[in-house]
């Protein structure tokens, strides 16, 4: 993968649109070529100030109204039509002379007829007052669907971002070199390489990161190794890409540790102690 392409995959990723299969290959990419950090984090602050940048949205004070007018131009049932309350014929009052009346008998439940059926009655509006209803109905759902869309975006994003997996080198990197105690070494390599120490005991973190190292001898791998007193830890095989850079998370370094690289067999040590002096040594101390 080159530059250019590792650049469009960043800046989707910024966006939380890369698939799975794209989101394997950014943190490939990236654990070979830590120098390319710069970028995620160019199109990360990219990405927030757009969002800064996006004013906040309020409905419009006549959103009410048109909601109101709305309801009140809805057809109601014709007061007085067949089947509405208000025809309803009143009871007549009762006598007060009058002799108390048998128990009435129920009268058989009465089936609706067809022609009784309300007709709903919508009155006449004047042309201007329907236009300009039109244009009001419109603009407020024009402007419903605007804040749906801003809303939608806006709720996507956080979730994509909790949901998608991150390189867990760059993320280490990127919180110790955030950190108050943030701390580096720098040796140089055979050649014109550089191999640094990025650590910080506030995240208990610590990333080796090399840049122009030599090609490891033919059937043979580097393995690095923390050093904690003089007891070597492995920290498995190191595989550097063409351009010799590679980065590795020092999972389990203390303070006071220190890295170092040997030249062993392919696939790392069979003994699973250094069989070769160190090419490389970086300190914490």
């Amino acid at each position: 993968m080159n530059e250019q392409q590792f650049r469009e995959l960043s800046a989707a990723r910024a966006l939380h649109a890369l698939s799975p299969d794209e989101e394997q290959s950014f943190s490939e990419a990236l654990a070979a070529h830590p120098e390319w950090l710069m970028i995620v984090d160019e199109d990360r602050d990219t990405v927030a100030e757009l969002g800064a940048a996006t004013p906040e949205v309020a409905p419009p004070s006549a959103a009410r109204g048109a909601i109101l007018d709305m309801i009140a131009r809805t057809p109601q049932f014709e007061a007085g039509a067949p089947g509405s309350v208000a025809a309803a014929a009143p009871a007549a009052p009762a006598s007060a002379s009058a002799a108390p009346a048998a128990p009435a008998t129920p009268a058989p439940p009465v089936e609706p007829r067809a022609d009784h059926i309300p007709e709903l009655v919508e009155e006449p509006e004047d042309p201007e007052q329907a236009f300009t209803r039109s244009r009001r109905k419109a603009a407020w759902f024009g402007l419903a669907a605007s804040i749906a869309v801003l809303l939608a975006i806006a709720l996507a994003l956080p979730v994509r971002g909790m949901m998608t997996p991150q390189d867990p080198v760059s993320v280490a990197l990127q919180q110790v070199e955030s950190a108050s105690d943030a701390r580096t070494t720098t040796v140089d390599l055979d050649g014109n390489g550089k191999a640094t120490l990025h650590w910080s005991d506030s995240t208990q973190q610590a990333v080796f990161v090399a840049d122009g190292m030599a090609a490891a001898p033919e059937n043979h791998d580097y393995e690095l190794w923390i050093v904690r007193g003089d007891t070597p830890i492995s920290l498995g095989v190191m595989h550097a890409d063409a351009k010799g850079s590679a980065a590795v998370l020092a999972d389990g370094f203390e303070p006071g540790d220190a890295l170092a690289v040997t030249v062993e067999d392919r696939g790392g040590s069979p003994t699973g102690a250094p069989t070769s002096d160190p090419v490389v040594v970086v300190t914490s101390a």
